[in-house]
């Protein structure tokens, strides 16, 4: 009998077995890696959809990404990433099995880059600048520039570039819209791949961590169900911000994370995803992030396809043409429902040096009309300024101002504020333009090869001349700046040095700090190597008592930190490091130094005046 038992229980046994195998096997699995078709490295961020479920994923940063619980049936994945060229792949799901979505993305071929790699306002700047490349030596490249923060202005936004052409874009900010230290991103996009470029700006105080959005406002528009953005801790390294999102009140929103720690500089990428079947017309909600005692609002919208009302929006909100520009463009956008058009006309100006073209057009949602804004400096003096208006038979209306300066005499010195010394060299001394502290020339000679052709020039022979002057910097950890216009071809030299301190160009990088028997020094990690090509360049270098701030020919290059970039020797030898035997070759012009630290504006203005 007790046989028997044993016997029939390992059969229910075995049939219980049986049956929990059965159950299980009756969904199946998709496992996937990503990796980059040219180097077979794994492929972070990767957006990844399931149809016809429209369940998505985002790899991880090992590259893989799962979809579990799928029925039996034939399914396709596509993988999306900006900077490569999307690919699909069908799969076969079978119950109980595992199946592979591994996929490899090629990188979009494009000559389209960025010269620098963030914009660092830090607390003095609101303005910046930088270039788009192409690079390519025969096809052209259309960009555009995709910005949201209401504190930001971009000049310009919008434009085309023929093959080898490059286009500087200014970055204005408005200090009093910012509260907090924040950080952003500009999107510059062509139609083949987009540049996240990110944008820091500091508050002066902030010490803690901070709590930002990458984005004020997500837009899902009629078709996008997917869409990212970032929460970021723009306090500084070493701090730990602990954020929470806690009132998404609508059921067509969910967010794949509704909490998170984020290192101070760093930033935690979180994933919006809308139920399109649960939109009727158009929707928008607020969502919170709180943390660091603070809030802040993300603003999310979508539209049913087909409803909705065009939007007029202008891509900035003024153009400014200084005193030498002839010719700006900006764009009339229609950010409204896909499938509208906007009608908008432009009044003609009653200015006679103000002329507008197109002044009217129809453009179509998800698209942007140029307008062409021209001014005849042959018909005003001094400052003048104007309004664009913008109207719309069928929409909302905008304006632009546009303002302008007489071009100046040329005989007055540019950025005279905190200047403490200003070696023109045109009279074939070495002279200071205040005639306070004269240099001592130490064996260099004038030449007529001037970046402008007029004038004269300093010669450097790379092996004992220098100036030597008593003192055109202050010491201690005070604010200071150089400018000096520079035509060599050396990779290692010296612009200026004092007592255990030197700044110049250490194998093809700017170098600033000791010299081993004062500290350690701090090379940038951008070379120069495109300046030192026996072309007349502008090097300047600014400090405002934390950070170094390093521009060629106007442009910002690099943003560091170094507790040995301040002076601590008030006698200064321009071109020549004795001690430790670095000496420079080649000619400078204009070397001008500053008791404060410049502005990018000013930067700019030095530049363009050849001063």
């Amino acid at each position: 009998m007790k046989k028997l038992n044993l016997f029939l229980g390992i059969i229910c046994a075995f049939a219980v077995c049986l049956v929990s195998c059965q159950k299980e096997k009756t969904t199946g699995q998709i496992q996937g890696l990503v990796t980059n078709a040219n180097t077979s490295e794994p492929i972070q961020g990767v957006n990844i959809s399931l149809s016809p479920t429209g369940a998505s994923a985002v790899t991880g940063s090992d590259g893989r990404y799962e979809f579990a619980n799928l029925q039996p049936g034939n399914y396709t994945v596509q993988g999306v990433k900006a900077g490569f060229e999307s690919n699909t792949k069908n799969i076969s799901i079978t119950a109980g099995n595992v199946s592979s979505g591994d996929m490899q993305l090629r990188p979009t071929v494009s000559g389209f880059r960025l010269n620098v790699e963030y914009l660092d306002f830090g607390t003095n700047f609101s303005q910046l600048q930088f270039k788009i490349i192409n690079a390519s030596a025969t096809l052209p490249l259309s960009w555009e520039i995709m910005e949201s923060m209401n504190w930001m202005i971009v000049t310009p936004s919008t434009g085309n570039l023929q093959g080898g052409q490059e286009v500087t874009v200014t970055v204005n900010i408005d200090r009093s819209l910012i509260t907090q230290s924040t950080s952003a991103n500009l999107t510059v996009r062509s139609a083949d791949q987009s540049i996240v470029l990110p944008i820091n700006v500091s508050v002066s105080g902030s010490y803690g961590p901070q709590l930002a959005l990458s984005e004020a406002t997500l837009d899902f528009g009629t078709s996008a169900s997917t869409l990212m953005f970032y929460v970021m801790n723009t306090g500084p390294s070493g701090t730990s911000l602990n954020w929470v999102c806690s009132n998404i009140t609508v059921d067509w929103l969910t967010l794949n994370l509704m909490s998170g720690n984020t290192a101070g500089g760093s930033s935690t990428q979180v994933i919006a995803t809308i139920d399109r079947t649960k939109i009727s017309g158009m929707v928008t909600t607020s969502v919170t992030f709180s943390g660091a005692g603070t809030s802040t609002t993300l603003v999310v919208s979508a539209a049913e396809s087909g409803s909705g009302s065009p939007i007029l929006q202008l891509n900035d909100g003024s153009l400014n043409f200084g005193t030498e520009l002839t010719t700006l463009t900006f764009q009339v956008k229609n950010v409204g429902t896909q499938g509208t058009v906007l009608n908008w006309n432009i009044p003609a100006p009653t200015e006679d040096w103000l002329t507008v073209a197109p002044l009217s057009g129809n453009t179509n949602a998800g698209s942007g009309t140029t307008v062409t804004v021209a001014v005849d400096r042959t018909k005003f003096n001094g400052s003048v300024s104007a309004n664009i208006n913008v109207n719309s038979s069928n929409a909302n209306n905008s304006s632009i101002s546009v303002s302008a300066e007489a071009a100046g005499s040329g005989g007055s010195v540019v950025v005279p504020e905190g200047l403490l010394a200003y070696y023109t060299f045109d009279d074939g001394t070495a002279n200071d333009w205040h005639g306070n502290v004269n240099a001592i020339n130490m064996g260099c000679e004038t030449s007529t090869d001037t970046p402008t052709g007029e004038g004269y020039s300093m010669g450097f022979n790379g092996t004992s001349s220098s100036l030597s002057v008593p003192s055109i910097l202050p010491t201690g950890n005070a604010e200071w700046a150089i400018n000096v216009w520079i035509k060599t071809g050396s990779n290692n030299s010296c612009f200026i040095a004092s007592e255990n301190r030197y700044m110049g160009v250490k194998n093809s990088k700017i170098l600033c700090g000791g010299d081993g028997a004062g500290g350690s020094t701090y090379t940038t990690t951008a070379t120069i190597s495109q300046y030192l090509d026996f072309q007349w360049h502008m090097v300047t270098l600014s400090y405002n008592k934390s950070k170094v701030y390093v521009y060629m020919d106007g442009m910002l290059v690099e943003i560091f930190g170094s507790s040995y970039c301040y002076w601590n020797n008030p006698t200064i030898n321009i071109g020549a490091h004795y001690s430790q035997g670095i000496y420079y070759s080649g000619k400078m012009d204009n070397f001008r130094s500053y008791n404060r630290a410049l502005t990018a504006q000013e930067v700019q203005t030095l530049y363009n005046a050849k001063q």
